[in-house]
């Protein structure tokens, strides 16, 4: 009996490829396998597959080769090669393929007939199970800080977030920051996330860190303490953040009786980066050297992938900075307007996300006074006719000083002439600088933040920078201003190359004396005399006498 059977029939998944490895017919389960449509995979060929051929664990083989070419090109069976098929929705598959070929009575090649099989749960399981546990869990956060984005605190709170689903507690990570002068910690607790958020919003400078802390980074050697006293372990804490613990307290309802704190360094470079650490209540599966053995190796990997993150970032605001810089650079240099020079540079200002709002204040040297000149970033239309006297609050300490001043705290900005401009704008971080050309102020930069801020010295140097751009171009226009003021100075036409005679001629001709009395007075005939006044005449672009008298004395010839 004859059975009329199509190749979607048949139970499994099955691609067949010509001689040259190109598919020529597919079905339905191969298809659905892996992720493309039958006609995508009949408009493809073996080579523009894109499977990895990978060894039992899936990792990559020795030999990529894919098994219908290598069939073609041997002749001989593939079976049970191991493929890593990555699927059009972005997932991942491992297939098992066995490839055979079918010849003609007379032996030639007439294709291969794959068939595939979705091996994908087996290869996962047998590649995490054959891992000991210490060894899967760094494996999964070294995958995750692989896909994070470079950003050293993206890169804590992935870390902090995934040991704490592994392990209850409050999981803490600290970065010390560039500068050295505060560190940066991120909190996560899986089970108890305000906790966390509490720890985050505590924003510490390196001084106020714990005791265990600083004992880590200062050592660089990690810290176990299996059982504390919870008041024990506050007492440890500096000053500055048991005052902050009293003021806010925690967001726990019962502070417990004994803490398990482990604390490990995270190094990067030979260098102490910051610190690792697990705060949790005290259960009958105490801390151990193991457990520091195996967060130190976490540690690691987070402290160089938190620093890789950092010079990442440290070059990427360099580069933008000096974007900036040149843009500003080049507006002074080629537009002669001083409100679009100045409108210019705190576009640049604010161009980044480190300022919010930027404005220029110029002195006016008659009146000792401030007025608004440009201004940028602001939410609502800023006082345009602001007039401030020099000496007025922190912009006097500014002048005066001459130096970049800042103000982050609500009674410094209660002071402000302009402080209900500041409240309805919602600013937190106030900065100035002067404006210094020639030695002379004249004016003053304002940037307003709607956060607290705390720049490092590049960002500082990058706002004198800045400043000093400004105060070039302001000076520039002061100067031109100047030189229009001045008079035009009159030009003179050279005074013509004469004679002696020639100019005593010229003389008499100037005062209205006769061709005759001019003769008597030189001792020269009349007609000599009229033969040097028709030469004047030519030689100085004159028609009469009177226009060549009225042309010596506008142009001062005598």
């Amino acid at each position: 009996m004859r059975l009329d059977l199509s190749i979607d029939d048949v139970p499994g998944a099955l691609i067949v490829y010509d001689a040259d490895g190109k598919v020529v017919e597919a079905n339905e389960a191969a298809s659905g396998l892996l992720g493309h449509s039958r006609d995508h995979l009949l408009a493809t060929s073996a080579e523009e597959s894109g499977w990895l051929i990978t060894d039992p664990d899936g990792r990559r083989s020795n030999h990529n080769t894919h098994p219908a070419l290598a069939v073609a090109r041997s002749g001989d069976t593939q079976a049970g090669v191991l493929a890593r098929v990555d699927r059009a929705d972005g997932t991942r598959a491992w297939i098992q393929v066995d490839a055979s070929p079918v010849r003609s009575s007379d032996g030639e090649l007439r294709c291969v007939i794959a068939t595939l099989t979705d091996v994908t749960a087996i290869v996962v399981r047998g590649r995490l199970n054959d891992l000991p546990s210490d060894d899967r869990t760094l494996a999964d956060i070294t995958d995750q800080i692989a896909s994070a984005r470079l950003d050293p605190e993206e890169i804590l709170r992935i870390v902090t977030a995934t040991l704490s689903r592994l392990r209850s507690g409050t999981w803490v990570a600290s970065l010390i920051t560039k500068d050295q002068r505060t560190v940066r910690m991120i909190g996560a607790n899986d089970a108890d996330p305000m906790v966390a958020g509490y720890i985050e919003r505590l924003n510490l400078t390196a001084d106020a860190a714990t005791t265990v802390a600083l004992r880590v980074i200062e050592t660089g050697e990690p810290v176990l303490l299996p059982a504390v006293q919870y008041d024990e372990f506050i007492a440890t804490l500096s000053p500055e953040v048991r005052a902050l613990l009293a003021s806010r307290p925690p967001p726990v309802r019962t502070a417990p009786r004994y803490l398990g704190v482990m604390v490990v360094p995270m190094r990067a470079r030979g260098a102490t980066v910051g610190t690792l650490g697990l705060f949790e209540r005290r259960t009958s599966n105490p801390l151990t050297e193991a457990d520091v053995r195996w967060l130190q190796a976490i540690a690691d990997r987070t402290g160089l992938a938190a620093e890789n993150a950092q010079l990442y970032v440290d070059a990427t605001s360099r580069l933008d900075r000096l974007t900036r810089l040149r843009n500003v650079g080049l507006a002074v240099s080629v537009s002669p307007d001083l409100r679009l020079i100045l409108q210019v540079i705190l576009d640049q200002v604010t161009a980044g996300t480190d300022v919010d709002a930027a404005d220029v204040l110029l002195l006016d040297h008659q009146d000792g006074m401030l007025s608004m000149a440009a201004s940028a970033g602001f939410q609502f239309a800023a006082n345009a006719d602001v007039r401030l006297p020099v000496d007025e609050g922190i912009v006097g300490r500014v002048i005066s000083g001459r130096r970049i001043e800042t103000v982050t705290t609500s009674s410094d900005f209660s002071q402000f002439r302009r402080r209900t401009l500041f409240a309805r704008e919602g600013f937190k971080t106030y900065r100035a600088v002067p404006l210094i050309g020639r030695g002379n102020l004249l004016g003053v930069l304002e940037v307003f933040n709607r956060t607290v801020v705390d720049p490092d010295q590049e960002w500082l140097a990058f706002l004198e920078a800045i400043a000093s751009e400004a105060a070039i171009a302001i000076d520039k226009a002061a100067m031109l201003s100047r030189l229009e003021a001045v008079p035009p100075v009159k030009v003179r036409n050279p005074p013509p190359d004469l004679t002696q005679l020639e100019k005593v001629i010229l003389g008499y001709l100037v005062e209205g004396v006769s061709n005759k009395d001019i003769a008597t007075k030189v001792h020269l005939s009349p007609h000599t005399v009229k033969f040097h006044v028709h030469k004047l005449l030519q030689e100085l672009g004159a028609s009469n006498r009177t226009e060549l008298a009225r042309k010596a004395t506008k142009e001062d010839w005598l």
